[in-house]
This record gives structure tokens, sequence and C-alpha cells, in this order.
């Protein structure tokens, strides 16, 4: 074989010859001598620096997976204590005038009850705000009938029911049961433990 087709035959060999490359990089010539020290040192470098940009992509992608993880902890948060401050701002609004209709109603019950029916003298201690939200008969009724001791005062709470007759009485006070459950929804809000810890 001559010279010229072996040169021939060499580079036909070395075009089918593929030369692993670096992502992003521009590959090799084919004429390209990968056995040098020069190409080995520079492939070297090559991988040391694609080895760094690997990892601060990778610090970087880990940085913005944590980031995202306290805006979505934060937002969590946040919305559960909007949440709470929601409900206990609606639970204080219509809490009281149900408590008020609860007692009126279970006042009414107990004339009917205890006077009607059983022939009971009942001893009643109220709020004075609390009759005056009584149908006009029924404070008729307590104001005037002989076996009714009806005391009002303002020391008792709005709703709150003091009652007492000659074998059992009760006392039902449900505005104490409001204020504790708003102390409760309270103290379930993000960050109340850290402040009740503070104090």
């Amino acid at each position: 074989m001559t010279g010229s087709a072996l040169a021939t035959s060499e580079g036909s060999a070395r075009q089918n010859v593929r030369f692993p490359v670096l992502p992003g990089r521009t590959p090799v010539s084919h004429g390209t001598d990968t056995t040098c020290e020069s190409y080995r040192t520079g492939h070297r470098d090559a991988s040391i620096e694609y080895a760094e940009e690997k990892a601060k992509l990778q610090k970087s992608h880990d940085a913005f997976v944590d980031s995202v993880g306290v805006m979505l902890n934060e937002m969590e948060a946040r919305y559960r204590d909007e949440s709470l401050s929601l409900i206990a701002r609606l639970f204080s609004a219509v809490a009281p005038a149900m408590a008020r209709a609860s007692s009126l109603s279970e006042i009414m019950s107990l004339v009917e009850e205890r006077i009607t029916r059983s022939g009971d003298e009942l001893k009643l201690r109220v709020h004075p705000d609390l009759v005056s939200h009584l149908p006009g008969k029924a404070q008729k009724t307590l104001s005037e009938n002989p076996r009714i001791n009806l005391e009002t005062d303002e020391a008792c709470s709005p709703s709150a029911i003091d009652a007492k007759w000659a074998k059992g009485g009760f006392v039902s006070d449900p505005d104490a049961l409001i204020e504790e459950i708003l102390k409760t929804l309270g103290s379930e809000a993000p960050g109340a433990e850290e402040t009740n810890d503070e104090q």
C-alpha cells in the first residue's frame, strides 16, 4: 500500500472516531491529537470547570427550593392566622346575641316549669339588660308574680342566669364560655406560644 493510500485510510478511520465532548463545549477538530498532554490538560480543566458550574447550579437550585419552602410556610402561617382571626371576629360578633337569645328562652322555660307546672317559688338573679330584652308580658310576669323573686345585678355577665328553687337550681354563664372559646382561638394563632413565653 502506498503512502498516500495509507494516509487516506488513516484519515477515513479518524473521521469515524467520535470524540467525547462536554456539554456546551465546541467539538474538537478531527485533526486534534487527543493523546497529547496539552489536550489532556485542557480536557481536565474543562471537566473541573464543568463540575464547578454544575455544583453552583445545584447550590442555586437548592437555595431556590429552600426559599420556596420558607415562602410556603409563611403563607400557610399567615393564612391560618388570618383565618383564625376572621373566625374569632365573626364568633365575637354573633355569639353574644345567640347567648342572650338562649338565656331569654331559658328564663321563659324556668317560669313555665317551676311556676306554672310545679308551683315552686323561683329566685332569679340576672343582669338588668337581659330582662329588658324579654317581651313586655314576660317582664310583667317576672315583676308581678309573687312566687318569683327577681334580682337584677349589674355584676352579672350580660347573659348569665343564677336560678334557685326549693329543691334545686342552676347557674348558666354563656358569656364565660364565649370568652373561653375566644381565648382558645387566640392561643391557636401562630406565634401565640412565643408571646405567652415572653410574658
